[in-house]
């Protein structure tokens, strides 16, 4: 079930990294590959919602939060080479966020410097492709309910 949606991703991404179903969006910098869920907690929904609202003046919707979440991914790709690899390893153990928590270690961790970058280039992105973006998560959107036909629940959380 979820490699249709893995290649479906492949296709959007233009097969820049390969990409893989886990148990949440990432980006693997040394074997650049994308990871993707369905299972984002609505909390963490609702806080990357308000920073992006704030920071950007963009709407995240339920529509579109597929697509942008694996834009943001693409974004690590894209802006790797910005930062060291010191800075990569210290904010993958994001000890920088120590004794922070909820809805401030939330809006800490969109602000670390590697996580704005990556923003920053999808919703650029994104904004740029109005057109596209739209037919894109208009084909997400069907996968998915594909899929949660398949597996009989709901796989994305509201924003």
């Amino acid at each position: 079930m979820y490699n249709k949606i893995a290649k479906l991703i492949e296709k959007f991404i233009g097969g820049d990294c390969e990409v893989k179903y886990s148990d949440m969006f990432s980006y693997e910098p040394i074997d650049e590959v994308i990871t993707f869920t369905f299972g984002e907690d609505e909390f963490s929904n609702r806080e990357w919602k308000k920073f992006l609202a704030e920071k950007y003046n963009f709407t995240l919707t339920k529509e579109n939060i597929f697509a942008m979440s694996i834009l943001h991914e693409l974004g690590h790709h894209y802006t790797v080479d910005l930062f060291s690899d010191e800075q990569w390893e210290e904010e993958a153990t994001e000890s920088s966020l120590l004794g922070l928590t909820g809805a401030e270690r939330h809006q800490a961790y969109f602000n670390l410097p590697i996580e704005r970058a990556a923003t920053e280039w999808a919703v650029m992105v994104y904004k740029e492709n109005p057109k596209a973006m739209l037919a894109w998560n208009h084909r997400f959107a069907c996968a998915i309910k594909h899929c949660e036909k398949k597996a009989k629940r709901t796989l994305l959380t509201n924003v």
